[in-house]
Formats: structure tokens, C-alpha cells, sequence
């Protein structure tokens, strides 16, 4: 399929963006191909990276946790087992992140327990849940904001 450009552009390199062999010339129109389009596309989201690397997102803690947690939360939305979540690469980040993360995972344990268990034992080498405890997800979260109160995280 060949779309045409909405408006008249001279007939020029600098026009065609350097894609003088992807695109065809019409007139005083461009006219693009599909694959053309993709390949612009590429170029342009290649560009934004070079410009505003994620890696310089990343060093604001809050945008690298909360972009890890999305895509945990997004890619384990449907598995059950917790071991398969907890090994997820984008969880496996945020325990990476060490004392860093906990203030963020409290806060999100605060407003909607979940499975921060594995990755708040991991990073603080404690585990305030008492064995009766185990398994009833509301009262190991309220031990765990316990010890977060108590560490000064909250």
C-alpha cells in the first residue's frame, strides 16, 4: 500500500529525509511506503532514546520503580504461582534497587496489599511476619508497615 504525504513538499534530499531510495517521487508529492513509514518510525523512537536515554530515567528512583513495577504487575497479571512472579526479571530490578525501593513498596502495601513479601525479606534480610501469620496476606502486610514504622520507612 503507497499513501501520499498530506501536503506539497519541493522535490529535494533534504525532503525525503534521506530515504531517497525508500521513497518514491510523484509529482511535487512523496509518496511513502508502508515499510518506508515503519522504517521512519524506527528512526524517529531511535532518536528519542539517543536524546533522553532510559537509562537517565532510571536514575530517578521513583520512575525506574514505578516503570518496574508496571511491567511486573502488567506481565504477572495472570500467572498464580508466587515463585513465578517473584522470579519475574522486572521484580528481580526492584529488589535490586535495595533500600531504595523499600520506601516505594511499603507505600503500595499500604494502599493495596500484594506480593512484596519475597522482594521486602530479600532486601532487608528480615522477616517480621510471625508464623502464624504465613499466608493470611492482610496480617503479614500490617507486620510489615509495622516494621516499616518502626525502621523509619514510614
Amino acid at each position: 500500500m503507497t499513501r501520499f504525504a498530506t501536503q506539497d513538499f519541493p522535490i529535494t534530499e533534504s525532503a525525503v529525509f534521506g530515504f531517497k531510495g525508500d521513497l518514491g517521487l510523484c509529482g511535487s508529492r512523496i509518496v511513502v511506503s508502508d515499510e518506508s513509514i515503519v522504517i521512519w518510525d524506527n528512526y524517529t523512537e531511535s532518536l528519542k532514546h539517543f536524546f533522553f536515554p532510559i537509562s537517565r530515567e532510571q536514575d530517578i528512583p521513583s520512575k525506574k520503580f514505578f516503570t518496574l513495577k508496571a511491567q511486573w504487575e502488567n506481565e504477572t497479571v495472570m500467572l498464580s504461582s508466587a515463585t513465578e512472579i517473584a522470579m519475574h526479571p522486572a521484580y528481580q530490578k526492584i529488589i535490586g534497587m535495595g533500600d531504595t525501593a523499600i520506601p516505594f513498596i511499603l507505600n503500595e502495601m499500604q494502599k493495596k496489599p500484594g506480593h512484596w513479601f519475597w522482594a521486602l525479606k530479600s532486601i532487608t534480610g528480615e522477616d517480621p511476619v510471625l508464623p502464624e501469620q504465613r499466608g493470611r496476606v492482610g496480617e503479614m502486610t500490617e507486620a510489615w508497615l509495622h516494621w516499616g514504622k518502626d525502621e523509619g520507612y514510614l
